[in-house]
Protein backbone atom coordinates (compact mmCIF):
# COMPACT_ATOMS: atom_id res chain seq x y z
CA UNK A 1 0.00 0.00 0.00
CA UNK A 2 1.31 3.43 -0.88
CA UNK A 3 1.77 6.30 1.50
CA UNK A 4 -1.33 7.97 0.05
CA UNK A 5 -3.54 5.32 1.63
CA UNK A 6 -2.11 5.61 5.14
CA UNK A 7 -4.39 8.41 6.45
CA UNK A 8 -7.46 6.21 5.95
CA UNK A 9 -5.92 3.25 7.76
CA UNK A 10 -5.58 5.05 11.10
CA UNK A 11 -8.08 6.82 13.33
CA UNK A 12 -8.87 10.23 11.86
CA UNK A 13 -10.01 12.90 14.28
CA UNK A 14 -11.03 16.51 13.94
CA UNK A 15 -12.16 16.27 10.31
CA UNK A 16 -15.77 17.37 9.86
CA UNK A 17 -17.86 15.96 7.03
CA UNK A 18 -21.34 16.09 5.56
CA UNK A 19 -22.89 13.25 3.59
CA UNK A 20 -25.75 14.08 1.26
CA UNK A 21 -28.11 11.19 0.55
CA UNK A 22 -27.24 9.73 3.96
CA UNK A 23 -30.43 7.65 4.08
CA UNK A 24 -29.61 6.02 0.75
CA UNK A 25 -27.75 2.80 0.00
CA UNK A 26 -24.30 4.29 -0.65
CA UNK A 27 -24.71 7.26 1.68
CA UNK A 28 -25.62 5.07 4.62
CA UNK A 29 -22.64 2.75 4.15
CA UNK A 30 -20.25 5.65 3.64
CA UNK A 31 -21.51 7.41 6.76
CA UNK A 32 -20.90 4.28 8.84
CA UNK A 33 -17.33 3.90 7.55
CA UNK A 34 -16.59 7.57 8.24
CA UNK A 35 -17.79 7.23 11.82
CA UNK A 36 -15.64 4.12 12.31
CA UNK A 37 -12.59 6.12 11.28
CA UNK A 38 -13.24 8.96 13.66
CA UNK A 39 -14.63 11.63 11.35
CA UNK A 40 -17.09 14.15 12.75
CA UNK A 41 -20.04 13.14 10.59
CA UNK A 42 -23.19 15.07 9.78
CA UNK A 43 -25.99 13.58 7.70
CA UNK A 44 -28.17 15.52 5.28
CA UNK A 45 -31.65 13.99 5.08
CA UNK A 46 -34.84 15.14 3.44
CA UNK A 47 -37.61 15.91 5.94
CA UNK A 48 -39.75 13.09 4.54
CA UNK A 49 -36.96 10.47 4.74
CA UNK A 50 -36.93 7.60 7.19
CA UNK A 51 -34.24 8.70 9.63
CA UNK A 52 -35.00 6.24 12.42
CA UNK A 53 -31.82 4.27 11.83
CA UNK A 54 -29.64 7.38 11.74
CA UNK A 55 -31.29 8.82 14.82
CA UNK A 56 -30.74 5.60 16.76
CA UNK A 57 -27.03 5.71 15.94
CA UNK A 58 -26.69 9.20 17.35
CA UNK A 59 -25.60 10.81 14.08
CA UNK A 60 -25.92 14.58 13.75
CA UNK A 61 -28.86 14.88 11.32
CA UNK A 62 -29.74 18.07 9.48
CA UNK A 63 -32.96 18.36 7.52
CA UNK A 64 -32.37 19.57 4.00
CA UNK A 65 -32.71 18.87 0.33
CA UNK A 66 -30.38 19.32 -2.63
CA UNK A 67 -33.19 21.32 -4.22
CA UNK A 68 -33.15 23.78 -1.30
CA UNK A 69 -29.90 25.77 -1.35
CA UNK A 70 -30.42 27.60 2.00
CA UNK A 71 -30.93 24.27 3.78
CA UNK A 72 -27.71 22.97 2.19
CA UNK A 73 -25.76 26.01 3.33
CA UNK A 74 -27.01 25.59 6.90
CA UNK A 75 -26.14 21.88 6.93
CA UNK A 76 -22.65 22.51 5.54
CA UNK A 77 -21.75 25.19 8.08
CA UNK A 78 -18.45 24.29 9.73
CA UNK A 79 -17.84 21.25 7.48
CA UNK A 80 -14.45 20.65 5.85
CA UNK A 81 -15.48 17.84 3.46
CA UNK A 82 -18.77 17.17 1.67
CA UNK A 83 -19.56 13.82 0.08
CA UNK A 84 -22.30 14.26 -2.51
CA UNK A 85 -24.05 10.90 -2.97
CA UNK A 86 -27.64 12.18 -3.32
CA UNK A 87 -29.45 12.18 -6.65
CA UNK A 88 -31.88 10.29 -8.81
CA UNK A 89 -30.40 6.88 -9.60
CA UNK A 90 -32.91 5.08 -11.75
CA UNK A 91 -33.73 3.98 -15.27
CA UNK A 92 -37.22 5.42 -15.08
CA UNK A 93 -38.53 8.96 -14.87
CA UNK A 94 -38.89 12.20 -16.80
CA UNK A 95 -36.07 14.37 -18.02
CA UNK A 96 -37.26 17.08 -15.62
CA UNK A 97 -36.93 14.75 -12.62
CA UNK A 98 -33.39 13.71 -13.54
CA UNK A 99 -32.31 17.29 -14.32
CA UNK A 100 -33.70 18.68 -11.07
CA UNK A 101 -31.89 16.07 -8.97
CA UNK A 102 -28.64 15.39 -10.81
CA UNK A 103 -27.93 18.74 -12.47
CA UNK A 104 -29.70 21.52 -10.57
CA UNK A 105 -29.22 19.65 -7.30
CA UNK A 106 -25.48 19.36 -7.97
CA UNK A 107 -25.30 23.04 -8.87
CA UNK A 108 -26.95 23.84 -5.53
CA UNK A 109 -24.45 21.66 -3.67
CA UNK A 110 -21.52 23.42 -5.34
CA UNK A 111 -22.89 26.87 -4.54
CA UNK A 112 -23.63 25.94 -0.93
CA UNK A 113 -20.13 24.48 -0.49
CA UNK A 114 -18.62 27.79 -1.56
CA UNK A 115 -20.93 29.82 0.63
CA UNK A 116 -20.21 27.63 3.66
CA UNK A 117 -16.44 27.61 3.12
CA UNK A 118 -16.19 23.85 2.50
CA UNK A 119 -12.66 22.78 1.65
CA UNK A 120 -13.33 19.76 -0.60
CA UNK A 121 -16.35 18.32 -2.40
CA UNK A 122 -16.23 14.63 -3.36
CA UNK A 123 -18.86 14.03 -6.02
CA UNK A 124 -20.20 10.58 -6.91
CA UNK A 125 -20.65 10.42 -10.67
CA UNK A 126 -20.98 7.16 -12.63
CA UNK A 127 -19.07 5.16 -15.21
CA UNK A 128 -22.22 5.38 -17.30
CA UNK A 129 -20.99 8.83 -18.42
CA UNK A 130 -18.68 6.94 -20.79
CA UNK A 131 -21.69 5.59 -22.66
CA UNK A 132 -21.79 1.90 -21.56
CA UNK A 133 -19.56 0.70 -24.44
CA UNK A 134 -19.91 -2.83 -25.77
CA UNK A 135 -16.53 -3.10 -27.50
CA UNK A 136 -14.67 -4.77 -24.64
CA UNK A 137 -11.99 -2.08 -24.74
CA UNK A 138 -10.11 -0.88 -21.66
CA UNK A 139 -11.05 2.68 -20.69
CA UNK A 140 -9.53 5.09 -18.19
CA UNK A 141 -10.07 8.63 -16.94
CA UNK A 142 -8.74 10.07 -20.21
CA UNK A 143 -11.50 8.39 -22.24
CA UNK A 144 -13.88 11.08 -23.58
CA UNK A 145 -17.36 11.37 -22.15
CA UNK A 146 -20.19 10.07 -24.28
CA UNK A 147 -21.14 12.60 -26.96
CA UNK A 148 -24.83 12.00 -26.50
CA UNK A 149 -27.02 9.74 -24.44
CA UNK A 150 -30.05 7.63 -25.11
CA UNK A 151 -31.35 7.97 -21.55
CA UNK A 152 -32.06 10.83 -19.16
CA UNK A 153 -30.04 9.36 -16.30
CA UNK A 154 -26.77 9.26 -18.22
CA UNK A 155 -27.31 12.69 -19.76
CA UNK A 156 -27.95 14.19 -16.32
CA UNK A 157 -24.87 12.52 -14.79
CA UNK A 158 -22.70 13.88 -17.60
CA UNK A 159 -24.04 17.38 -17.06
CA UNK A 160 -23.66 17.17 -13.28
CA UNK A 161 -20.09 15.90 -13.54
CA UNK A 162 -19.14 18.72 -15.88
CA UNK A 163 -20.42 21.24 -13.34
CA UNK A 164 -18.28 19.72 -10.58
CA UNK A 165 -15.14 19.58 -12.68
CA UNK A 166 -15.58 23.19 -13.79
CA UNK A 167 -16.09 24.27 -10.17
CA UNK A 168 -12.66 23.14 -8.98
CA UNK A 169 -10.66 26.03 -7.57
CA UNK A 170 -13.52 28.51 -7.62
CA UNK A 171 -13.97 30.27 -4.29
CA UNK A 172 -11.31 28.08 -2.70
CA UNK A 173 -13.31 24.88 -3.24
CA UNK A 174 -11.49 21.70 -4.25
CA UNK A 175 -13.51 19.12 -6.15
CA UNK A 176 -12.96 15.42 -6.79
CA UNK A 177 -15.07 13.29 -9.15
CA UNK A 178 -15.44 9.58 -8.44
CA UNK A 179 -16.97 7.29 -11.06
CA UNK A 180 -18.20 3.94 -9.71
CA UNK A 181 -19.60 1.10 -11.73
CA UNK A 182 -22.73 -0.81 -10.75
CA UNK A 183 -22.92 -0.30 -6.99
CA UNK A 184 -23.90 -3.50 -5.23
CA UNK A 185 -23.92 -5.18 -1.85
CA UNK A 186 -26.24 -5.76 1.13
CA UNK A 187 -29.00 -3.20 1.30
CA UNK A 188 -29.17 -2.40 -2.42
CA UNK A 189 -32.73 -1.43 -3.35
CA UNK A 190 -32.20 -0.66 -7.03
CA UNK A 191 -30.57 -3.37 -9.15
CA UNK A 192 -30.20 -6.58 -7.14
CA UNK A 193 -33.89 -6.76 -6.12
CA UNK A 194 -35.04 -6.50 -9.75
CA UNK A 195 -32.57 -9.14 -10.91
CA UNK A 196 -33.60 -11.35 -8.01
CA UNK A 197 -37.27 -10.99 -8.91
CA UNK A 198 -36.60 -11.98 -12.52
CA UNK A 199 -34.48 -14.95 -11.43
CA UNK A 200 -37.09 -16.21 -8.98
CA UNK A 201 -39.73 -16.10 -11.72
CA UNK A 202 -37.46 -17.73 -14.29
CA UNK A 203 -37.71 -14.66 -16.53
CA UNK A 204 -34.08 -13.58 -16.63
CA UNK A 205 -32.14 -14.35 -19.79
CA UNK A 206 -28.52 -14.00 -20.79
CA UNK A 207 -27.92 -11.27 -23.33
CA UNK A 208 -25.80 -12.88 -25.99
CA UNK A 209 -23.51 -15.45 -24.39
CA UNK A 210 -23.10 -13.32 -21.27
CA UNK A 211 -19.33 -13.11 -21.72
CA UNK A 212 -19.25 -9.32 -21.55
CA UNK A 213 -17.34 -7.76 -18.66
CA UNK A 214 -19.23 -5.69 -16.09
CA UNK A 215 -17.92 -2.76 -14.08
CA UNK A 216 -18.92 -3.60 -10.48
CA UNK A 217 -18.34 -1.50 -7.36
CA UNK A 218 -19.12 -3.14 -4.03
CA UNK A 219 -20.47 -0.54 -1.63
CA UNK A 220 -17.70 -1.25 0.90
CA UNK A 221 -14.94 -0.91 -1.69
CA UNK A 222 -16.50 2.29 -3.00
CA UNK A 223 -16.88 3.79 0.48
CA UNK A 224 -13.21 3.16 1.14
CA UNK A 225 -12.27 4.79 -2.17
CA UNK A 226 -14.40 7.85 -1.47
CA UNK A 227 -12.65 8.39 1.86
CA UNK A 228 -9.26 8.09 0.17
CA UNK A 229 -10.36 10.62 -2.43
CA UNK A 230 -11.27 13.07 0.33
CA UNK A 231 -7.99 12.69 2.20
CA UNK A 232 -5.39 12.56 -0.57
CA UNK A 233 -3.93 16.01 -1.36
CA UNK A 234 -3.14 14.89 -4.92
CA UNK A 235 -6.82 14.14 -5.60
CA UNK A 236 -7.81 17.81 -5.81
CA UNK A 237 -9.29 18.51 -9.24
CA UNK A 238 -9.00 14.88 -10.32
CA UNK A 239 -11.36 12.18 -11.59
CA UNK A 240 -11.09 8.53 -10.53
CA UNK A 241 -12.61 5.24 -11.61
CA UNK A 242 -13.44 3.04 -8.60
CA UNK A 243 -14.49 -0.53 -9.30
CA UNK A 244 -13.82 -3.86 -7.61
CA UNK A 245 -10.85 -4.37 -9.92
CA UNK A 246 -11.90 -7.82 -11.16
CA UNK A 247 -12.94 -8.88 -14.65
CA UNK A 248 -16.34 -10.42 -13.92
CA UNK A 249 -18.59 -11.41 -16.79
CA UNK A 250 -22.34 -10.95 -16.82
CA UNK A 251 -22.77 -14.73 -16.85
CA UNK A 252 -20.54 -15.15 -13.79
CA UNK A 253 -22.35 -12.39 -11.89
CA UNK A 254 -25.84 -13.67 -12.69
CA UNK A 255 -25.01 -17.30 -11.93
CA UNK A 256 -23.41 -16.30 -8.62
CA UNK A 257 -26.47 -14.25 -7.70
CA UNK A 258 -28.75 -17.15 -8.60
CA UNK A 259 -26.71 -19.45 -6.35
CA UNK A 260 -26.85 -16.93 -3.50
CA UNK A 261 -30.64 -16.75 -3.84
CA UNK A 262 -31.11 -20.49 -4.24
CA UNK A 263 -32.63 -19.91 -7.70
CA UNK A 264 -31.91 -21.60 -11.01
CA UNK A 265 -29.66 -19.63 -13.38
CA UNK A 266 -31.11 -18.52 -16.70
CA UNK A 267 -31.41 -21.24 -19.32
CA UNK A 268 -32.13 -18.99 -22.26
CA UNK A 269 -29.77 -16.67 -24.13
CA UNK A 270 -31.12 -14.07 -26.56
CA UNK A 271 -29.29 -11.66 -28.87
CA UNK A 272 -28.90 -8.06 -27.72
CA UNK A 273 -31.09 -6.52 -30.48
CA UNK A 274 -34.01 -8.77 -29.57
CA UNK A 275 -33.80 -8.06 -25.82
CA UNK A 276 -33.37 -4.35 -26.47
CA UNK A 277 -36.44 -4.32 -28.73
CA UNK A 278 -38.46 -6.13 -26.06
CA UNK A 279 -37.38 -3.57 -23.47
CA UNK A 280 -38.41 -0.74 -25.79
CA UNK A 281 -41.85 -2.31 -26.21
CA UNK A 282 -42.26 -2.78 -22.44
CA UNK A 283 -41.27 0.86 -21.87
CA UNK A 284 -43.79 2.03 -24.46
CA UNK A 285 -46.56 0.02 -22.81
CA UNK A 286 -45.61 1.31 -19.35
CA UNK A 287 -45.64 4.94 -20.51
CA UNK A 288 -49.08 4.45 -22.05
CA UNK A 289 -50.26 3.40 -18.59
CA UNK A 290 -48.37 6.33 -16.99
CA UNK A 291 -46.66 3.74 -14.81
CA UNK A 292 -44.83 5.16 -11.79
CA UNK A 293 -42.49 2.17 -11.58
CA UNK A 294 -40.30 0.84 -14.39
CA UNK A 295 -41.19 -2.28 -16.36
CA UNK A 296 -39.28 -5.51 -15.81
CA UNK A 297 -36.88 -4.54 -18.62
CA UNK A 298 -35.77 -1.08 -19.74
CA UNK A 299 -33.44 -0.12 -22.55
CA UNK A 300 -30.98 1.38 -20.07
CA UNK A 301 -31.08 -1.79 -17.98
CA UNK A 302 -30.37 -3.93 -21.04
CA UNK A 303 -27.47 -1.69 -22.07
CA UNK A 304 -26.10 -1.80 -18.52
CA UNK A 305 -26.16 -5.61 -18.30
CA UNK A 306 -24.79 -5.97 -21.85
CA UNK A 307 -22.02 -3.39 -21.37
CA UNK A 308 -18.59 -4.85 -22.17
CA UNK A 309 -15.76 -2.70 -20.88
CA UNK A 310 -12.63 -3.06 -18.77
CA UNK A 311 -12.43 -0.04 -16.48
CA UNK A 312 -8.86 0.85 -15.57
CA UNK A 313 -8.47 1.71 -11.87
CA UNK A 314 -4.69 2.14 -11.91
CA UNK A 315 -4.95 5.90 -11.37
CA UNK A 316 -6.85 5.38 -8.11
CA UNK A 317 -4.40 2.66 -7.10
CA UNK A 318 -1.34 4.81 -7.79
CA UNK A 319 -2.58 8.19 -6.53
CA UNK A 320 -4.94 7.19 -3.73
CA UNK A 321 -3.49 3.86 -2.66
CA UNK A 322 -6.87 2.30 -3.43
CA UNK A 323 -7.07 -1.46 -2.89
CA UNK A 324 -10.53 -3.10 -2.94
CA UNK A 325 -11.31 -4.54 0.48
CA UNK A 326 -13.68 -7.26 -0.76
CA UNK A 327 -13.41 -9.62 -3.70
CA UNK A 328 -16.42 -10.51 -5.82
CA UNK A 329 -16.63 -13.91 -4.12
CA UNK A 330 -16.51 -12.36 -0.64
CA UNK A 331 -19.12 -9.76 -1.51
CA UNK A 332 -21.46 -12.33 -3.00
CA UNK A 333 -21.08 -14.60 0.05
CA UNK A 334 -22.37 -11.74 2.21
CA UNK A 335 -25.62 -11.79 0.24
CA UNK A 336 -26.34 -15.41 1.11
CA UNK A 337 -28.97 -15.74 3.87
CA UNK A 338 -27.77 -17.57 7.04
CA UNK A 339 -28.01 -21.32 6.68
CA UNK A 340 -27.93 -21.34 2.88
CA UNK A 341 -24.86 -22.52 1.03
CA UNK A 342 -24.15 -21.39 -2.54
Amino acid sequence: MTAAAEPASVLVTGISTLVSGATGFLGGHLLARLRERGFQVRALARPASDIAGLAASGVDIRAGDIGDRPSLRRAMAGRQFVFHTAGKVSDWGSRRQFWQANVQGTANVIAACREAGVRRLVHVSSLTVLGLPRSGARVDEKTPLADSSRDFYTASKIAGEKLVRAAHGGGGLETVVVRPGVIWGPGDTTILPRLAALLSRGRLVFIGRGHNHLGLSHVENLSQGLILAALAPAAAGQTYHLTDGEEITAREAICALAAALGAAPPRLALPFPLVYALAAWLEWAARLRHAAVPPALTRYGVRLVACDSRYDISKAQNELGYRPLLTFRQGMAALIPPGRQP
